[in-house]
């Protein structure tokens, strides 16, 4: 899935000056991209209103009828989310066209529009829209994806596609009506032109699972912010519904995506040891669930502390994925380069499921807290979620820091 995501075309002075900053910083993550390779374009053509002799013929691709995009715009928020929720309580599956299901979603997510309150996707305001139909393009026109089509051209040797074609994908793919172009969208003389991606943060969700019945289908998981530096967060549960739609080319529209208000409560926190408190500062395990990078849990043993353990009690059983550890005294750079970091680690979930990892860490001077706390974050994640109500996370590696050996973690989340 991230290999998908990755294939956006980045400019090529961010990614230098970025890499220079990393190599700099001693930034240990390769951060590689991958190359993209060229798009296949038609025949170039001159500017013209008439799209009709823009390429070879294609079959006629159904739109939806209005009736249809009527049906789905009866909708209210709380109908989609009553819908999501009784899908929830099925049994999983693998749909059919799971892998065109995924990218739709993706897009959405991607985008970056979804939030706690919801969306139905044909009633957002423009500028959400522009941004979902920037990467519905990327993802259609790019060869590297389910979604791929040729319907691109060339217009005066750059990429174009015909306003006509993409308002008709704009419909299919999430109900909309009446395309209006958003102050950074450039349309002229009847052609849409491709955005090109600056580099900016994205969101993704990793173990989706699917929900199915006669009229929709649900695409839920945990959602990641990340970036091109290195920088990955838990942000939340999306959900994304789909409204059954023989009319679209896909047999699917996107009708609601969220993030789901709701996350895994840890109750408490046991440590093996913890560093005595120096003046009003403390260091022990609570503060890793206070969502403050100033705050860390210090183990108290000679030496590194590899060897000691965190046992995470959650206020239930609960169906868990994975942990996300943020490495190292995140206050500030002064502190995380003075102080000791893990450098790999095990997370057991009971019953056998452990997982041991590797664990990242970086600083550069003039780094902020959140600085720190952005990029220090590495996940520990199984294959599939277990129901567990305890997780024993132990340090099976780590290294001292430029003035002390007491290694540090400012925070842990359970997804």
């Amino acid at each position: 899935m991230k290999t998908k995501i990755l294939r956006r075309l980045l400019s090529i002075s961010l990614v230098s000056v970025l890499a220079f900053n990393l190599t700099a910083c001693g930034h240990d993550n390769d951060g590689s991209t991958d190359n993209t390779e060229t798009a296949p374009a038609d025949e170039a053509v001159t500017p013209s209103t008439d799209a009709g002799n823009n390429s070879d013929p294609e079959p006629e691709q159904p739109s939806p009828t209005p009736e249809v995009i009527e049906e789905q715009k009866g909708l209210t928020k709380a109908d989609c989310e009553e819908r999501i929720e009784a899908l929830r309580k099925t049994e999983a599956v693998i749909p059919t066209d799971e892998e065109v299901l995924t990218e739709m979603a993706s897009c959405a997510v991607f985008s970056r529009i979804l939030d706690r309150d919801g969306m139905i996707f044909s009633e957002m305001d423009n500028a959400d829209r522009a941004s979902l139909r920037s990467e519905i393009i990327d993802s259609v026109i790019w060869g590297e994806t389910a979604l791929y089509e040729k319907i691109m051209t060339t217009v005066n040797d750059e990429y174009a596609i015909p306003v006509e074609e993409a308002e008709k994908l704009f419909r299919d793919f999430y109900g909309e009506e009446g395309f209006v172009p958003y102050e950074y969208e450039r349309v002229e003389n009847g052609y849409i032109y491709p955005l090109f991606a600056d580099g900016e943060p994205w969101h993704r969700v990793e173990h989706m699972q699917y929900f199915e019945d006669d009229d929709h289908i649900l695409f839920t998981g945990p959602s990641f912010y990340e970036s091109n530096g290195g920088d990955q967060k838990f942000i939340a549960y999306a959900d994304i519904l789909f409204a059954k739609n023989t009319d679209s080319r896909y047999g699917v529209t996107l009708l609601y995506g969220r993030y789901r208000d709701e996350k895994i409560n840890i109750v408490s926190v046991e440590t093996s040891s913890e560093l005595p408190p120096s003046g009003d500062k403390t260091y022990s395990g609570n503060n890793l669930t206070d969502d403050d990078p100033a705050t860390i849990w210090a183990e108290g043993v000679k030496g590194t502390g590899v060897g000691e353990t965190i046992v995470i009690h959650l206020d239930k059983p609960s169906s868990v994925y994975g942990v996300v550890i943020c490495n190292g005294y995140t206050a500030s750079y002064e502190q995380y380069r003075d102080n000791g970091i893990v450098t790999e680690t095990s997370a057991d979930f009971g019953n056998g499921n452990v997982v041991k990892n590797e664990v990242s860490g970086y600083w550069c001077e003039g780094y902020t807290s959140e600085d720190l706390a952005d990029i220090n974050n590495t996940k520990l994640e199984l294959e599939k979620p277990v129901v567990t109500d305890t997780i024993v996370i132990t340090i099976t590696g780590a290294s001292a820091g430029e003035k002390y050996d007491d290694t540090c973690i400012s925070g842990i989340t359970v997804y």
